[in-house]
């Protein structure tokens, strides 16, 4: 299979993750008294990091350094996000918890499934290819929320947020090798979207936690208390 230069995929990744990039950042959990110009660089982050860390690994220049369209395309959905999450905020909390899940849920297969694609034409395997969708979905992600200094989602029990990027990447890693004989990029990517999408929205939906250490750990509003000096 060869990538379709028609619709680029890379770019639309790009700018549905800038999009939910921009309003995580100013989410209560993320804002720390971030400017406008602030909101636009996480939203740029969230674009283009996962697709910069995916090419990287694949010993490639990431396309964000050779096409200035990511770049306008980042803040351009950076400044949609803005003015989403300004509609939003005087909305009900459940509507716009319920807009942002629903955002990520969105976002979260495209970069896993790009990733894994672009893996699977430099040659690596099955759990290669995995590996890379995963990080290409987390790292812009990581970012944000490193930047915002909150421990990264990935580590957290957070409705599923690695297990679909992995379910989205192994969808398509078994399609693109059943059907490796055709050109059926599209038909197998929306698959494994429609796939890892539903998968998400039953998690947030039902609080399908993921799975824990075996003992307990304090919440963030639990005081730790350190043990007596001997």
């Amino acid at each position: 299979m060869v990538l379709p230069s028609f619709p680029n995929v890379d770019l639309f990744s790009a700018a549905v993750n800038a999009l939910n990039g921009a309003i995580v950042a100013q989410n209560p959990s993320h804002n720390r008294g971030y400017t406008a110009a602030g909101v636009l660089m996480m939203g740029f982050f969230g674009g283009i990091g996962g697709g910069v860390s995916r090419d990287v690994l694949l010993n490639q220049i990431p396309s964000p350094f050779k096409d200035p369209k990511y770049f306008i395309v980042c803040i351009l959905m950076g400044l949609l996000g803005m003015a989403i999450y300004r509609y939003a905020a005087p909305k009900e909390e459940l509507f716009h918890t319920r807009l942002r899940e629903y955002l990520k849920s969105f976002s979260l297969p495209w970069f896993a499934i790009l990733g894994s694609h672009k893996a699977l034409e430099q040659g690596l395997g099955f759990t290669g290819a995995v590996l890379v969708g995963l990080i290409a979905t987390t790292a812009g992600g990581v970012v944000i929320d490193l930047f915002s200094r909150i421990t990264p989602v990935i580590v957290r029990a957070d409705n599923q947020h690695a297990t679909t990027a992995v379910l989205a990447s192994t969808v398509y890693i078994l399609l693109a090798q059943h059907f490796k004989s055709s050109n059926s990029f599209f038909p197998i990517t929306l698959i494994a979207v429609a796939v890892a999408f539903t998968f998400r929205v039953l998690a947030v939906r039902d609080h399908w936690g993921s799975i824990g250490p075996f003992c307990p750990t304090p919440s963030d509003d639990q005081e730790v208390v350190p043990p007596p000096v001997r």
